[in-house]
């Protein structure tokens, strides 16, 4: 009887032993997954899905956060340029109201003029207030009277100081016509010494209440 070659039976052994092992794979293969491996294949499988649609919700809750705080800042940017813009027109209509009434106060107001003792002409250092009282006339209310009041100091008769504040009336009144003022715009009254707008019985006080007072009506 022959010997088998020792490469022979090195290989021989080798399928002896690897034999099993290749027909236990091959059953398996052929025997498929079993219910355990099946469920917990469905179970990973649906944590997957259930995974990855936590992170699509995720994602789409972060979106939605997002634009929400956008138009939230978007709308608390548009409240604040309205009220600054509201605050802005606010002190503008305030700033031409106050430049307005602070016009119509000047252009309003007209400049007393004072007369020497025993005089009804009107002086020449009162001109230049006679003058802006014509320009104020002319340019704002044209249409409005006014009221030329003649005064006295207190020296002399009661009768006599009224007819020289009328004097002292009718001149300015006469300065007020020949610069351009209409004639039907101006009143002339004189109240005398009886109503001194310093009361003293001095030369400082008498040369204040040597006047005649402007007043639109």
């Amino acid at each position: 009887m022959k010997r088998w070659s020792k490469p022979a039976s090195v290989l021989a052994l080798c399928v002896l032993v690897a034999a099993p092992v290749w027909m236990g794979a091959c059953c398996a293969v052929t025997r498929g997954p079993s219910a355990e491996e099946l469920a917990a294949m469905e179970a990973a499988r649906q944590q997957a899905i259930a995974d990855s649609l936590s992170a699509v919700r995720a994602e789409e809750e972060a979106r939605l956060a997002a634009e929400e705080e956008a138009r939230r800042m978007a709308e608390e940017e548009a409240r604040i340029a309205a009220e600054e813009e509201a605050r802005r027109m606010a002190e503008e209509e305030a700033r031409k109201a106050a430049e307005a009434e602070a016009l119509h106060q000047e252009m309003m107001t007209l400049a007393t003029i004072y007369f020497d003792y025993d005089s009804a002409n009107v002086r020449e250092d009162q001109r230049s207030a006679m003058d802006e009282n014509v320009r104020k006339l002319q340019e704002y209310q044209p249409e409005g009277m006014v009221v030329v009041e003649g005064h006295s100091d207190e020296r002399g008769t009661v009768e006599y100081n009224l007819a020289l504040g009328e004097q002292r009336a009718q001149a300015v009144k006469t300065y007020l016509v020949d610069a351009g003022v209409a004639e039907d715009r101006i009143e002339t009254v004189s109240v005398g010494e009886e109503q001194p707008v310093v009361m003293g019985s001095d030369e400082s006080s008498w040369a204040q209440n040597r006047r005649v007072e402007l007043k639109r009506r």
